[in-house]
């Protein structure tokens, strides 16, 4: 059995944009952090009110906030990464999605973790579900001479799908979770689609096809 699912909003209400701007206020001392944090949160309402695209916002607040982060090296990405997962998306996980998960690895099934977030906190989340028989795939992260790079498209919607065909092969996705309608395309792949806590549009589509909705 193979099970593929989204990371934020599916297992986890927390935000990775915020926790690294949270670690950089704490571990810096200066204002900046600060500022971005309430900038971002007052975007996002304008997200949610569908005045600015979705994946537009994503990409420049992820590119952002890793600007913040001073003298950055292999050693403190790994450190941000583990504060991000310890601190915000572990504690504000969805029980009910983890323990699905879980319990699909319990009975044998290879996950595969997908999301647009740091990959290095993809990894760390998926070691908290297990170490063995998952995959975690993100946007990828880069140390340059300039400082921390995200990599040029972020691993949404159909590059989200994409990337679960290239380790899965002609092999049956099983079951898809997933939260908004960016997920559709890596659901509508899967045998069992399951919807959490969707997002208006997702809901519809999971009514209309008869997915499951996990509430």
């Amino acid at each position: 059995m193979i099970v593929a699912s989204d990371l934020n909003g599916t297992l986890t209400t927390g935000s990775p944009i915020l926790a690294v701007a949270k670690w950089a206020e704490t571990h810096q001392a200066v204002l900046r952090p600060r500022l971005f944090k309430y900038r971002i949160l007052f975007s996002y309402l304008q997200v949610k009110a569908g005045l600015k695209e979705i994946d537009i916002w994503a990409d420049k607040t992820m590119r952002e906030v890793l600007d913040l982060i001073h003298f950055p090296d292999q050693e403190k990405i790994t450190s941000i990464m583990s504060y991000v997962v310890e601190s915000e998306l572990w504690p504000k996980r969805r029980e009910n999605a983890v323990s699905l998960l879980k319990e699909y690895h319990k009975q044998g099934a290879d996950i595969i973790l997908v999301s647009a977030a740091f990959e290095p906190a993809v990894i760390e989340f998926a070691k908290r579900i297990s170490d063995e028989r998952i995959t975690a795939i993100g946007t990828p992260v880069f140390l340059t001479e300039n400082g921390i790079s995200l990599a040029d498209n972020l691993t949404t919607r159909e590059k989200k799908l994409e990337k679960v065909i290239n380790i899965i092969g002609s092999n049956t996705l099983d079951v898809a979770l997933g939260d908004t309608f960016a997920d559709i395309p890596l659901l509508e792949k899967s045998r069992h689609p399951i919807a959490v806590f969707p997002d208006r549009e997702l809901r519809k589509t999971a009514e209309i096809r008869g997915w499951q909705i996990l509430d």
